[in-house]
């Protein structure tokens, strides 16, 4: 189901029928689009952990994530999730990924543009954040463009040393032009 969309994509939500596919070793049969980039079948992909989440608390469906299409050639280049829902101090984070055919295109922004602008219009979130390797050059261009700054650091076991940044909702929407 389509949700909102932005210059170049449109966001569509799993359904529940989609993530049982997935849960079974299927792709989904997409409905108005395609997936040639084979986005969440091949390479990382959050669908396992996703799958078990989906079936404890099936309304993070809605929210955990989101496929970025190409509204022209109508193909899934990427997606992006939000990791919980917000907490009690109304901070979200999020996670996108663009395929690698199409990155360095500035879909990556504008997919967490796209995100943050449509999970802003939920009262109870009221902070962004976005925790990236200190080795991504590529993500870390794009939020320190968007001018968020940041707050700490954490380290993953799997993923090294991550910078954390954080953003307030309304200086998002003041800043961001949104």
């Amino acid at each position: 189901m389509q949700i909102f969309e932005t210059s170049r994509l449109e966001f569509h939500t799993l359904s529940l029928a989609d993530y049982s596919e997935f849960e079974i070793g299927n792709e989904p049969a997409w409905n108005g689009f395609t997936n040639p980039f084979k986005h969440l079948i091949e390479g990382p992909s959050p669908i396992g952990f996703l799958v078990s989440r989906v079936k404890k608390e099936p309304g993070i469906a809605e929210i955990g994530l989101i496929l970025a299409v190409n509204k022209d050639k109508k193909e899934i280049v990427g997606s992006a999730g939000f990791k919980d829902f917000p907490n009690a101090d109304g901070m979200i984070e999020i996670g996108y990924g663009i395929v690698p055919e199409m990155q360095n295109q500035g879909l990556g922004k504008e997919l967490l543009l796209g995100m943050w602008k449509m999970i802003s219009n939920n009262p109870k979130v009221k902070i962004l954040r976005y925790v990236v390797n200190e080795n991504n050059g590529p993500s870390l261009h794009i939020i320190r463009s968007l001018g968020f700054p940041e707050v700490g650091r954490q380290v993953d076991p799997e993923e090294g040393v991550e910078i954390i940044f954080d953003m307030p909702v309304k200086e998002f929407l003041k800043t961001s032009g949104l």
